[in-house]
């Protein structure tokens, strides 16, 4: 077999593997940001306009990547996002990122659309687990599952608040390109959705044996339970479930007083919204678009992290999420304020296209460029970077 892991040398170059290895549907799933894809072109744009002022005739052997992040030192400022439903592009699923974060000594975020129950993927990692909390319609509903994590040792709660309905197609490819995610198990599914699997054999089989360990072939989402206690699944509203109410601001103070730990809220692009997150008890925030897949025409999260920064950076941590696609992505962040970066499709192509593998070589990869990135600079460490080593090339805006 091919090590796919191997040949990945760019994150373009992991999502061509894994358009190789997908279903059409699945692929587009895993690819595609909202509505015209405004704010993923925007995401990438506004790296690509900072650029960077490097001091010369400055070496020095070796570069202090570590940070941390909510008390625990994590080896680079990079950390596994949150990512949903990761079994249906590879069987490695949630289990295989969280081994791979704890080789790399990072931590992983585990989304509530996890395919695997948080118990298994804490037994697997050996690195900290924060768990992302979507509001499952309510309190109510809500309550169980913020038990649940905190019995299951996860170190930190990231309470997700820019969500209030699912992100809907059609996506933004030309007709005759969409195909159809299956919308349940029965026959005429099977029969739809035949040709693209028979297409990808390679993947077919992994999730045929995968189905059959679990003993069903439908996707669960296996912290979103029914009224019996067993898991949903895609087809029977796990997802609906998520996105049937958003936190309000007197929401935030409720998680607060039931979850006994650091608390984050993600999903944060203007400063007065950063202020009133610190003010109802956020230990730290994520400035994210939520990976450009809600409203389409969001500013780009890296153009609104000076300004969050500024507001709330004296009081609390503050991570980024949305766009980043390399290790020189992650100094720009970090010169702009950032306590470390969020990965999300960076590692997610990698692990479609290769599994746990698939991840482990991403994130060294990242590491190296990091690393590399601060030679270039003539940079000792990671916390010496500043707004001095950029020259920032966005258009001007109005606060």
């Amino acid at each position: 077999m091919r090590n796919i892991a191997a040949r990945i040398q760019t994150v373009d170059d992991a999502r061509e593997f894994a358009r190789q290895r997908l279903p059409k549907s699945i692929f587009q799933y895993y690819e595609c940001g909202s509505g015209s894809d405004v704010t993923t072109r925007a995401n990438l744009a506004a790296f690509e306009q900072v650029l960077f002022r490097p001091h010369v005739a400055t070496w020095h052997p070796s570069r202090e990547l570590r940070t941390t992040v909510l008390g625990h030192e994590i080896s680079m400022p990079v950390v596994i996002s949150s990512c949903g439903q990761l079994a249906i592009g590879h069987r490695d699923g949630e289990c295989g990122v969280a081994r791979a974060a704890g080789r790399a000594k990072t931590l992983m975020i585990l989304s509530s659309a996890t395919s695997t129950p948080i118990e298994q993927v804490m037994a697997a990692a050996s690195g900290p687990v924060f768990f992302q909390l979507y509001f499952f319609g309510g309190r109510d509903a809500s309550e169980p599952v913020i038990e649940r994590a905190q019995r299951a040792g996860a170190k930190a709660l990231v309470l997700t608040v820019d969500s209030p309905v699912p992100s809907r197609g059609p996506r933004n490819r030309p007709y005759r390109e969409r195909a159809r995610l299956p919308q349940g198990i029965g026959l005429m599914e099977a029969l739809r959705f035949a040709p693209q699997a028979l297409m990808r054999p390679a993947w077919f089989i992994d999730y045929l044996r995968d189905g059959l360990r679990r003993g069903s072939l439908a996707p669960e989402v296996a912290m979103c339970l029914d009224a019996q206690g067993r898991p949903m699944t895609r087809f029977d509203g796990g997802i609906k479930k998520m996105h049937q109410q958003t936190p309000r601001w007197e929401d935030i103070a409720w998680v607060r007083e039931r979850w006994k730990g650091p608390l984050v809220i993600k999903g944060v692009l203007r400063a007065d919204d950063a202020r009133r997150a610190v003010d109802e008890g956020a230990d730290a925030v994520i400035v994210s678009n939520h990976g450009a897949n809600h409203l389409d025409g969001s500013m780009p999260s890296l153009r609104a992290l000076p300004d969050v920064v500024a507001a709330v950076g004296h009081k609390t941590e503050v991570l980024l999420d949305s766009g980043v696609r390399r290790g020189i992505d992650v100094i720009r962040a970090m010169a702009l304020g950032a306590r470390a970066v969020l990965l999300g499709r960076a590692y997610v192509w990698p692990h479609l296209a290769a599994g746990e593998a698939g991840v482990d070589h991403i994130l060294a990869l990242f590491r190296q460029q990091v690393d590399d990135g601060l030679a270039y600079l003539g940079v000792k460490s990671i916390h010496d970077l500043d707004r001095s080593y950029l020259d920032i090339t966005w258009p001007h805006q109005h606060p």
